[in-house]
């Protein structure tokens, strides 16, 4: 007995060490958005276990339970991504019955067009739940790929929806991937011939990070490529492009400390060749509500060279009506005029090009995400250079 209450406790110590190994991976390896959140998830799995060991109640039951292996899973699988962007990302997604949900994304990869779901449990509990066989109301694997691509759909990556990879670290069967795959979800991990999926055994006995597989070498991992032919410009892009910053008028000091402070971001990183590069080859838009305010900005503040040079602009442009977003609310950040622009952008399905950064951002928190390239804030300073001092 006293044996086993050791090995029970070492058991426990592992699992705790594996954990503080976790977190050291992640701030060494992973500096993107939800790092710390999961960070955060595994020290209250530490914690719990630790609470355990301390209060002298060592049960299996408490080891079987820790959300630990599937960290564990997780943190291999987004290891294997070259370009991870993001880690337990929360998404709503309306139902067929029109009621909301969130749900999370454990890791988002290029650039965006790929979720992955790492699933760390047992083949067998998968078949099983996944034939009928659970509890009432027990959602099945199937169940939550089909939120998934519902999901995908509603959250389009560029227009498009992201591909959705459901990576099995401890196996699936045949059977259970080949419907995922009917579904749409792309399954990695060890395929098992459903003979050798004993559907008896326990689920919780087999979690242990021993077992985890990491995904298959031959998993899909082409890099994105944005096919979007069309721009829909912002006015702050608008501004930029003309502004005598941007073309040639950075070496100055500015009087004021927003002036000065573009001027030295330009001189350290030119805007302009940024979107020279992006237009190439592209259809560009604005919309009318762009188009007028960005005229009477440029009259009221622009200088000579900014005039002509944003004259020469619009004749490459073609305006187009606005197309409203209807399911923004207006306020804060959320101005009608922005919303007027993105969503216009969006209706043509064409990347808007903008500064505007804290649009965005509320946008975001209101669940909406623009397809967008953003650039850094650039101001018409032509007006300005005879106060300015010359570098």
């Amino acid at each position: 007995m006293l044996d086993m209450e050791c090995d029970l406790y070492i058991q426990f110590q592992n699992k705790i060490t594996s954990g503080n190994n976790l977190l050291i991976q992640i701030s060494t390896q992973f500096n993107v958005s939800g790092a710390e959140k999961l960070k955060k998830k595994i020290k209250q799995e530490i914690v719990f276990l630790t609470k355990v060991i301390n209060s002298g109640s060592i049960k299996k039951e408490y080891l079987h339970c820790s959300n630990l292996h599937h960290f564990e899973a997780l943190v291999i699988c987004a290891a294997l991504e070259s370009d991870c962007t993001s880690l337990l990302e929360t998404l709503t997604v309306q139902l067929d019955n029109g009621s909301c949900k969130k749900i999370c994304i454990d890791i988002v990869s290029q650039h965006g067009n790929k979720w992955t779901k790492v699933i760390a449990r047992n083949a067998a509990a998968l078949s099983r739940i996944s034939r009928g066989d659970s509890d009432f109301g027990q959602k099945t694997i199937l169940d939550q790929a089909t939120e998934y691509i519902l999901c995908s759909h509603q959250h389009p990556h560029y227009f498009k929806p992201p591909k959705v990879v459901f990576h099995f670290a401890l196996g699936i069967s045949c059977w259970l991937a080949e419907k995922l795959e009917r579904l749409g979800i792309i399954v990695t991990g060890e395929q098992l011939e459903d003979n050798f999926v004993h559907i008896e055994v326990d689920d919780r006995s087999s979690a242990s990070s021993e077992e985890i597989i990491p995904p298959s070498a031959n998993l899909p991992t082409t890099n994105f490529k944005c096919e979007v032919d069309k721009l829909n410009l912002d006015i702050t892009t608008l501004i930029a492009y003309v502004s005598a910053l941007t073309n040639g008028g950075a070496n100055f000091k500015f009087d004021d400390p927003l002036l000065d402070q573009q001027a030295m971001w330009e001189r350290e990183g030119p805007v302009k060749p940024q979107l020279d590069e992006l237009f190439q080859g592209k259809e560009i838009y604005c919309c009318q509500t762009a188009a007028e305010d960005f005229s009477t900005i440029l009259e009221n503040l622009g200088g000579p060279g900014e005039k002509e040079r944003a004259e020469k602009l619009m004749k490459r442009i073609s305006i187009i009506p606005d197309i409203p977003f209807s399911r923004l609310k207006i306020g804060g950040k959320i101005k009608a005029r922005s919303v007027s622009i993105f969503g216009t952008g969006n209706s043509i399905k064409a990347l808007t090009v903008t500064a505007n950064e804290g649009f965005v951002r509320a946008a975001k928190n209101q669940g909406i995400e623009f397809a967008v390239f953003v650039h850094q804030s650039r101001a018409l300073t032509e007006a300005k250079q005879n106060s300015a001092t010359s570098l």
